[in-house]
């Protein structure tokens, strides 16, 4: 039997529930594997010395963290960092914005809707100075990104990889399920994804929304963008945005504006917005786009350590 190991990191435990959203497909998996530690879901107190297949969820945000996740690298033999806060820090990357004395004040001392307190000094680990995917602390065979992963996706990496075999995943992007139509339509003015009442047949970004499913990428069938919601860019970057030094979130969607809507970029670019949440809000974390020539990460995030 094959054995596989879950562990929780900094995460809402999503990802793991996604895991049981397989269904029946579960039973495929547990014809061949065995989970033998998964704090969410089975009763095992200790990590065993023998895994075979480990999935870590969740981002590295204290000590704690980062000791769990080297012990799961050593104890196992394929690492699999799953979803997009294991990929890319995800949205507790954006704890970045802040430094970890305000993180910590705005939870215990400084928040109008609790009492205030000290800030813990025992039993509670400490953060580090900045967030972390798993890639920075373990070596990662393999990355499957989504806020959680999609069942379906899940399924199709998890069955190959416990029968031995590579899993065949899919590499489009978000705009290539999306079937709302696509045209260039001049218009001089970028909306705020809560104003107006978008056309739900035309494309976002035709209507001067910033959706970023154009630099995602498209492993959920478009499910948002079907339900009249912009991308907002959970399944992590597409790999040409990966890959390129020159492709970046930020400007892979300002150069799609420009484009549709014939405006010159720099007056796109002056109407972008909260982009440490709109446009970098699951990727704010990440080494790789950090590192990015064009990346704007550098000049949003507060650290006093680097990488």
């Amino acid at each position: 039997m094959v054995k596989i190991a879950l562990e929780a990191l900094a995460s809402c435990a999503g990802c793991e529930i996604s895991i049981l959203d397989l269904h029946e497909d579960l039973l495929k998996i547990l014809e061949k594997a065995e989970i033998v530690y998964g704090p969410v879901l089975v009763d095992a107190k200790e990590l065993p010395d023998d895994v075979d297949i480990a999935i870590v969820s969740g981002s590295v945000r204290n000590e704690e963290n980062r000791e769990r996740l080297e012990e799961l690298r050593n104890k196992s033999k394929t690492l699999i960092a799953y979803g997009t806060c294991a990929c890319y820090g995800g949205i507790t990357g954006m704890a970045d914005l802040f430094n970890p004395e305000e993180v910590t004040s705005r939870t215990y001392t400084d928040n109008p809707s609790t009492e205030p307190a000290d800030v813990p000094s025992e039993v509670v680990p400490e953060l580090l100075p900045i967030v972390h995917p798993a890639g920075d602390y373990a070596e990662v065979d393999y990355y499957i990104p989504g806020c959680p992963p999609k069942e379906k996706l899940t399924g199709d990496i998890l069955i190959p990889l416990i029968n031995g075999e590579a899993p065949d995943v899919p590499k489009k992007t978000v705009c290539a399920d999306c079937q709302r139509w696509m045209d260039h339509v001049e218009f001089d003015k970028i909306h705020r994804r809560v104003e107006g009442d978008p056309d739900p047949q035309q494309c976002f970004l035709s209507q001067g929304y910033i959706c970023l499913g154009s630099v995602t990428l498209g492993r959920c069938g478009a499910l948002c963008t079907q339900a009249g919601v912009q991308c907002h860019g959970c399944g992590g970057p597409a790999l040409d945005v990966l890959r390129e030094p020159s492709h970046d979130v930020y400007n892979g969607v300002v150069k799609r504006i420009a484009h549709l809507s014939k405006m010159p970029e720099k007056d796109v670019e002056k109407q972008m917005y909260d982009m440490g949440h709109i446009i970098y809000g699951f990727v704010i974390g990440s080494t790789i786009m950090e590192e990015k020539q064009v990346s704007q990460i550098p000049q949003l995030v507060k650290k006093e350590v680097k990488r």
